[in-house]
């Protein structure tokens, strides 16, 4: 009589990870809760240094350079020195700068930690998304991505209602806020011994002999198109900060409103990404990411029929935010995939930098566009980044092999359970 393995399939074993994973993940959490100077530093220059609304711009413009090559460079030390290494003097060396800049006084010296903080700020991402592919399972690594995107959206909403708090009386403290949680994600790393263990020293062995570099990366035509349409999905994503304020206030609407609009984001992600992630874990990574950008791109585009109206905001943000998390629930899993073991630093690092690039571009595509055709026309063009991000990323699933998380016999259903090991 043959055995019925129905228990055993129904029932799949969690996979196990280092409790590593699980320090990671809140000490990037916590750092994620700090992230409450970028937000306000234009306030800041404004109404604390009484700078013009030029010069602000300025000194952001300064930001976003450092944000577009910062990972890149971190990426390169997360394969060559170390992921471990990397993130101790990134977490430092920013933390320096944010407790300098409240003593800085002259346009150029902002300008300058501006580019110090944008080089910085983001660096620690591509060691830390190196280290969950060192830690994990192959089988769990989808979903310890989304798990780790869930965890810093909580820490994001913590900055949010932390920069609330403080922005109007005590701004400066901004600046310390951020320093505490940059040290403290430090001290987690260096007390925990996160990267510290044989998969990290593996990795930098097979990095220092190989010839995976930046001239290689830059042959690939598989991962060079997932970075060109995930700059096409950011520059419809940024205009809800660089679009979205302009067309409310036009619209008549108060500043208070796009901060609940923000509030129904942050919840949006922490409720969303645990509710979609079975249906995430049964599809291919570049069919979810697909369904993200045109959601996203749906999203914006509902933005045209909620003119002067909080409840109109309100659903297309609920749209755009399912968008978000369709998509940064699944992103890291195809570079994971793309990325050769000795390179994937690099390949992170260069992916993340998408993410600056896009803040340079998305401001002059929403005042061209408002210049050109007001709000209209400014989500028609976010709507129509979206749809071309969601065909390109349908194109590339087809001359890719990337299929659903790889399972292995007792793990059909990947879960995530810790162990001592």
């Amino acid at each position: 009589m043959a055995r019925d393995n129905r228990t055993t399939q129904s029932h799949p074993a969690p996979l196990r990870v280092p409790t590593a994973y699980w320090m990671l993940v809140g000490g990037f959490t916590i750092c994620r809760s700090g992230c409450v100077v970028v937000p306000f530093l234009s306030l800041y220059l404004v109404r604390q240094q009484y700078f013009s609304a030029a010069d602000a711009a300025q000194v952001s413009a300064a930001f976003g350079a450092g944000w577009a090559i910062g990972p890149a460079v971190a990426g390169w030390f997360a394969d060559h020195v170390g992921r471990r290494q990397t993130l101790l003097v990134a977490l430092s060396a920013v933390a320096a700068v944010y407790l300098t800049l409240p003593a800085l006084q002259t346009l150029a010296a902002l300008t300058a930690a501006a580019l110090a903080v944008g080089f910085l700020f983001d660096a620690p991402r591509p060691a830390v998304l190196a280290l969950v592919a060192d830690l994990v399972p192959e089988q769990a690594r989808g979903r310890a991505y989304a798990r780790l995107y869930w965890a810093s959206n909580i820490g994001a909403g913590a900055a949010g209602t932390v920069g609330t708090a403080l922005a109007d009386n005590h701004i400066t403290a901004l600046f310390y806020v951020a320093a505490t949680s940059n040290l403290a994600f430090a001290a987690t790393v260096l007390i925990c011994k996160i990267g510290a263990g044989p998969p990290a020293k593996t990795q930098l062995r097979r990095a220092a002999s190989s010839a995976t570099g930046y001239r290689a990366l830059l042959h690939d035509g598989g991962f060079l198109a997932l970075c060109g349409l995930t700059l096409l999905y950011l520059c419809s994503y940024q205009q809800v900060l660089f679009g979205l304020p302009v067309a409310m206030d036009r619209d008549g609407l108060n500043p208070s409103v796009y901060g609940i609009i923000s509030l129904i984001n942050a919840i949006g992600v922490v409720a969303f990404q645990p509710l979609l992630q079975p249906w995430i874990d049964r599809r291919t990574p570049l069919t979810v990411c697909a369904a993200g950008a045109i959601t996203l791109g749906l999203g914006m585009g509902g933005n045209l029929g909620a003119q002067q109206s909080l409840i109109g905001y309100g659903l297309a943000a609920a749209a755009w935010t399912l968008g978000e998390v369709l998509f940064f629930s699944s992103v890291m899993t195809v570079v994971e995939r793309l990325a050769p073991d000795d390179a994937r630093g690099r390949y992170t690092g260069i992916w993340a930098s998408t993410m600056g690039i896009s803040a340079l571009i998305a401001p002059l595509i929403s005042s061209a566009a408002l210049h050109a055709g007001g709000p209209e026309l400014m989500w028609t063009t976010s709507l129509a980044l979206g749809a071309l991000a969601a065909i390109g990323l349908l194109a590339l699933k087809r001359h890719t092999d990337i299929t659903t998380t790889p399972t292995t016999p007792g793990t059909a259903d990947p879960d995530l359970a810790p162990t001592r090991a």
